[in-house]
């Protein structure tokens, strides 16, 4: 088997693209570089696949003599007022949408991903969706979309797909294999041998 590469800047795109690393290690990796750390998994690899093709950080020049000032938010006076965009999931608009959802209200990957494909909703549209995919997901056989970011999810419910009748120590034990292995992340069948290992010995 492959021994797994450490994960530093002398590490090769193929060899980053070709194993499975934790959001921490992505995360470590950026901060020990001059990278923005912030963001989805997705968007933190992307900086790691960057910065090891060019060698360049990517990030927008800092202007002499000029500080960014940080604009301040604000809960919307309007539920038809457009997002901002400088909308993070904080606690002031956690808050909000508690006031107008209920005390049940969370966020969520699927927002995050639903608000990157359309930039300009209105707090209103946010709202909607949220609650519409709230009530979707009381249908037990809805299957939510899993960000590709999520694989850890996506393993776990092909896992079961496959073999409705295994616990999920055994699911998590053959993802544990997998993703220590080069190659893609994706369930096959050939992961179930990593349950026999020391049972025949």
């Amino acid at each position: 088997m492959n021994k797994r590469p450490i994960l530093n800047k002398n590490i090769s795109f193929k060899d980053f693209n070709n194993w499975y690393f934790e959001k921490d290690e992505l995360v470590n990796f950026c901060r020990d570089n001059g990278l923005k750390i912030t963001g989805q998994k997705l968007d933190i690899k992307a900086r790691v696949e960057n910065f090891l093709k060019t060698g360049e950080s990517h990030q927008a020049p800092i202007e002499n003599n000029k500080k960014t000032k940080e604009i301040k938010q604000t809960p919307p006076k309007s539920i038809n007022e457009e997002i901002p965009d400088n909308y993070t999931s904080s606690e002031l608009y956690r808050k909000y949408f508690k006031s107008v959802i209920g005390p049940h209200f969370h966020f969520t990957a699927y927002m995050m991903k639903h608000m990157k494909e359309h930039p300009k909703m209105t707090f209103k549209d946010y709202i909607n969706e949220w609650i519409a995919e709230y009530e979707r997901r009381k249908d037990k056989s809805y299957k939510p979309q899993i960000m590709k970011s999520c694989e850890y999810n996506q393993y776990i419910r092909d896992f079961f797909s496959d073999n409705p009748t295994r616990k999920l120590k055994e699911a998590i034990q053959c993802w544990k294999y997998k993703r220590n292995l080069p190659g893609n992340n994706k369930y096959t069948k050939d992961d179930l041998r990593i349950l026999n290992v020391g049972k025949n010995e």
